[in-house]
C-alpha cells in the first residue's frame, strides 16, 4: 500500500511540474512577443490623378511635368 501512495504523490508532483513548465513557457512567449517592435505600415500615398508618360513608360502625377 505505501508503494501506491508514493506513486500517487510522485505522479501529482510530475503533473504539477509539467503545469508549471507550460505556464512559464507561455509567459516567456508572451514576453518575447511584447519585446518585438510593431510594424508601422504607412497608408498609400495619394498622388491624385495620374497620366501615362510615354517617354518613360510609367504613370506620373498629372500636372507635374519633368523636362528630363
Amino acid at each position: 500500500m505505501p508503494q501506491v501512495v508514493a506513486a500517487v504523490l510522485i505522479g501529482a508532483g510530475i503533473a504539477a511540474g509539467f503545469k508549471w513548465i507550460a505556464r512559464e513557457m507561455a509567459r516567456a512567449v508572451d514576453d518575447a512577443h511584447d519585446d518585438q517592435p510593431t510594424r508601422n505600415v504607412a497608408a498609400p500615398k495619394d498622388l491624385g490623378a495620374l497620366e501615362w508618360d510615354a517617354k518613360s513608360g510609367v504613370y506620373r502625377p498629372a500636372g507635374k511635368r519633368s523636362s528630363v
